[in-house]
């Protein structure tokens, strides 16, 4: 989250226009809150199946599905009940996707991988299995055609999912033809890329839909040169609802972010009013100083606007905002994409940036992101694991008994209850797996904190910035260390007692940097988070 003591996103920042005077109105279209121009830098392209030929560009007059258009009031008769597998869900930065590897993804429930075309420069979704011998296409490669092989027995796909290639297959007969066989094919899923994020269509039977539809934009003052972006994504074991009732909740950021993003001395009534909702979602505000305007667009998109007014010495009255965007995106029961594009006005070279004052690289930037994270982990964890004691034998739905099992007197939850409400009404309280959703424990229920805050796995590996920076420090630590050793063992070789001290000092210096290196590692992979040890 910026750096603000307001809402509970990460510190990210990234990608948007002239907002309205009343920026929260709905207009015909929930997935465009804001006027919004088409971004100059996104094409927005559909991959196409092997039999079909579909080229999507964005445009401002294509309709959307019947099922997305709504009313501002929003109500929740049969024609508007919300359907998961008809949207467009973004499953990564484009920045942090490796494009020489194919890369596994959980997107409700269904095993996908993702990789890119060199051919079409474009990225491709397909179900994460071969249908040779349903081997995961994920541990597979991109061949020296620039194919997706597996790495079973190597067959290979081209974009369109066509198989190219079966080395057990012979020249003639039969086996020659097989090659060209639909059951040959892998099913691929539409994919578009939009201001930086990478978005499949879940349902391989969705293609002319998706092709109607227009994935959630980031608001135009992403665009503008003078706000500062930054974006992060990270791995959440803890449900797509827990995350979705976190991120509606700006009131808990003084106390689980304290020095972090907020200060418990900070807190005050947030007296929020739901103003619209209906199946594409819900927004509400509050008034005072600062503003807080929060809109959700199902079914994973949350977005915050922060105004404050604030006098400064010098420069005198200022209007600061900042943009907190979040995708919460359900992978699986219990585990939860979050990708969080935040954007402010102010104090920009203290993010990340291209301009070459903006010094701070991006994996410092998540450090403190990952902060925030943590702040919310555990006790989201312990929340979660109580709601599911409380629903236990009973209709297995918190959202039906979520007012009994909690106290929510203030204002400041009314958000929080509103999208408890959409889920009840509107998203059939989970959202719509893929496959068969066994009996299996949630994480939250079964992993140690060690894991639920294991920054490595769930951020690091995943991040191209923060990659590289740990293997810098990894490659740091070992230079010093072997100076160190270097130092230390030519240390009684001079004769002048001066070298000798110099040799010793330079040997203490080098292990101490490089003991340093190594703390500071540790915002990479792990940091244990103790509320009350900050006081």
């Amino acid at each position: 989250m910026a750096t603000i003591t307001l809402l509970s996103m990460p510190n990210p920042i990234s990608l948007a226009k002239p907002i309205s005077k009343t920026p929260f109105s709905i207009p015909k279209s929930p997935f465009y809150p804001f006027p919004s121009k088409k971004p100059s830098s996104s094409h927005l392209r559909v991959t196409a199946p092997a039999n079909q030929d579909l080229n999507l560009t964005s445009s401002g007059n294509e309709e959307e599905p019947a099922a997305l258009r709504d009313n501002e009031s929003g109500g929740a008769d049969d024609d508007s009940r919300f359907t998961w597998r008809d949207h467009w869900y973004p499953v990564s930065l484009v920045e942090d996707l490796d494009p020489s590897l194919p890369t596994p993804f959980q997107l409700v429930g269904r095993d996908i991988v993702l990789w890119y075309d060199k051919g079409s420069s474009e990225w491709v979704a397909f179900d994460d299995k071969c249908p040779h011998r349903l081997a995961p296409l994920s541990e597979g490669r991109i061949d020296e055609n620039g194919d997706l092989q597996c790495s079973y027995h190597g067959w290979s796909f081209n974009a369109c999912g066509s198989c190219t290639r079966i080395p057990q297959a012979a020249s003639e007969g039969p086996e020659a033809r097989a090659v060209k066989s639909k059951r040959a094919c892998a099913i691929t899923l539409p994919t578009m890329v939009s201001q930086g994020l990478l978005f499949v269509w879940p349902d391989e039977n969705g293609w002319e839909r998706a092709k109607a539809s227009k994935p959630p934009m980031l608001p135009d003052d992403f665009e503008k040169p003078e706000f500062a972006t930054v974006s992060i994504q990270r791995d959440l074991y803890y449900g797509y609802d827990t995350l979705m009732e976190n991120v509606s909740d700006p009131s808990h950021i003084e106390f689980a972010h304290h020095k972090v993003t907020g200060r418990r001395d900070r807190a005050r009534p947030l007296p929020f009013k739901v103003e619209s909702s209906g199946h594409w979602g819900f927004g509400g505000s509050n008034e005072g100083n600062p503003r807080i305007t929060a809109k959700f667009v199902a079914p994973c998109y949350a977005m915050n606007k922060i105004e404050i007014d604030t006098k400064l010495p010098i420069v005198g009255d200022q209007k600061w905002v900042i943009w907190i965007c979040s995708f919460n995106i359900p992978m699986a029961p219990g585990k939860t994409r979050s990708i969080v594009c935040s954007a402010r006005n102010f104090f920009q070279f203290s993010v990340p940036g291209s301009a070459w004052w903006q010094l701070v690289p991006r994996w410092f930037e998540h450090w403190t992101s990952n902060k925030v994270y943590d702040g919310d982990m555990i006790v989201l964890q312990g929340q979660e694991k109580s709601f599911l004691s409380k629903t236990t034998g009973a209709s297995g739905d918190i959202n039906e008994s979520y007012t009994k099992i909690t106290f929510t007197p203030t204002q400041a939850d009314r958000l929080v209850l509103a999208f408890r409400n959409w889920l009840r009404r509107h998203g059939n309280g989970q959202p719509e797996w893929f496959g068969v959703t066994t009996q299996q424990p949630l994480p939250s229920t079964v992993l140690s904190k060690r894991e639920m805050l294991d920054r490595f796995e769930q951020h690091t590996n995943k991040c191209s910035s923060c990659k590289r920076g740990y293997e810098l420090f990894e490659t740091w630590q070992k230079l010093l260390i072997g100076a160190t050793v270097v130092f230390a063992a030519t240390t009684g070789i001079p004769g002048e007692i001066q070298w000798r001290v110099t040799l010793a000092v330079l040997a203490i210096v080098s292990a101490g940097l490089a003991y340093t290196l190594h703390e500071l590692q540790k915002n990479f992979v792990f940091v244990d988070y103790v509320h009350a040890k900050i006081d």
